[in-house]
């Protein structure tokens, strides 16, 4: 048993999480304050404690692709000042997610970081557990529901879980291998139970994937194949028409999920709105968290597609840089079990991404970890501990 003091890499790790991942049950301004405080605080103690090198990095082509399109969505007058505050929030967000990492791995608390990453998410998924049993499960689609959000946040919480828990515990322990098979089956029963059934097909997706032979799961880490698998959840929405009109996957929708032919609207939208969208801002999109899709129909608030969502508010820039840092990020990671555990969280947002606007933090997350992961054999920081202040 391994003992540690708690840090001040510790103490960020768990605050970023509180950043990252909102807390419903605050009022609002004390949840923006709160994230504002854990940002900043972040971002001075990174110019503080990294050399120039560090603090130049690959994440700032991202952030620069998300401030840029806000400014244009400003200069253009469709865009409100406090829309472009949340821009910046969010640009520095990843910027210190990514940088916090590196900083991690550099000072050898790369292990710590997923530790500490994988007990507030736990702490998260066992509040969330008495949320439900709480609210129940009627109009749960509401951010609000749960006490960290919708029925699909709290959902992707658990596929979070999954991720850290392979990636912070010795995988070839057999007792832990178990565990992370109970945790995958009540993650799909909690899915089902909430009736999200993006989540529960993505983890049904991803236990599939846990299954595979180690051959396969070696391939899966390779950046060109994760590259494509986001590329497809985009392109795949040409033929999700003829998709749907598979008797089994028609009745697997209705039957089943019980949800419309139509998937919601999502066909109305692919077919008769998105194209006519991104051409009216081709290049740097119309920013974060912008509403033209809402303006435009009336009805529909975002794209229903991780990647053309991501499209709509950052343009072809944005995906083009996105699409660079995932194929980065995978390149530069260093390939083992723990990176293979880490990939799912990913590879689960792109499988939801399909149908949701789901290239979020659990995402961007994933990838911070997945580039400065360590796939140290040595378990010091692994469970169990205890901790010593």
């Amino acid at each position: 048993m391994t003992r540690y003091k708690i840090n001040i890499y510790s103490i960020i790790s768990c605050a970023l999480f509180l950043a990252v991942f909102k807390q419903y049950f605050l009022p609002d301004a004390v949840r923006q304050m709160l994230k504002i405080l854990i940002l900043v605080g972040t971002f001075l103690f990174l110019i503080y404690s990294c050399k120039k090198k560090m603090l130049l990095n690959v994440s700032l082509m991202f952030c620069a692709s998300v401030i840029l399109s806000s400014i244009v969505a400003t200069i253009r007058g469709n865009y409100g000042f406090r829309n472009l505050l949340d821009s910046l929030l969010y640009a520095l967000t990843f910027y210190d997610l990514y940088t916090f990492s590196a900083l991690c791995k550099q000072k050898g608390y790369s292990d710590r970081l997923i530790d500490c990453m994988y007990n507030m998410n736990l702490i998260y998924c066992i509040l969330t557990i008495i949320s439900v049993a709480m609210v129940g499960i009627d109009n749960n689609s509401n951010n609000a529901a749960y006490f960290f959000g919708n029925k699909f946040t709290s959902s992707y919480l658990f596929i979070l879980l999954i991720s850290l828990y392979g990636a912070s515990h010795d995988m070839s322990n057999k007792k832990n291998k178990i565990t992370l098979f109970t945790i995958f089956c009540f993650s799909i029963l909690f899915s089902l139970y909430v009736e999200c059934a993006t989540a529960t097909i993505t983890l049904a997706a991803l236990f599939v994937i846990y299954l595979m032979p180690e051959k396969i799961k070696r391939l899966v880490v390779k950046e060109r194949y994760v590259v494509i698998a986001l590329i497809l959840s985009a392109v795949v929405i040409i033929w999700i028409e003829a998709i749907l009109k598979i008797d089994f996957i028609n009745r697997l929708v209705t039957d089943f999920f019980h949800k419309s032919y139509t998937l919601t609207g999502r066909l109305e939208i692919y077919g008769s709105y998105l194209a006519g969208v991104i051409k009216g801002s081709l290049w740097t999109g119309y920013g974060y968290s912008n509403s033209v899709m809402m303006d435009l129909t009336g009805v529909y608030a975002n794209a229903q597609n991780g990647l053309l969502e991501i499209f709509v508010s950052f343009g072809i820039l944005g995906i083009i840089v996105l699409v660079f840092t995932v194929y980065y990020c995978f390149k530069h990671g260093e390939k083992g079990n723990s990176i293979f555990y880490l990939s799912l969280v990913v590879y689960g947002m792109i499988i939801a991404a399909i149908f949701e606007i789901s290239l979020n933090w659990f995402f961007l997350l994933g990838l911070c970890l997945i580039r400065w992961s360590s796939n140290n054999n040595d378990l010091k920081y692994r469970r169990k501990i205890k901790i010593k202040i």
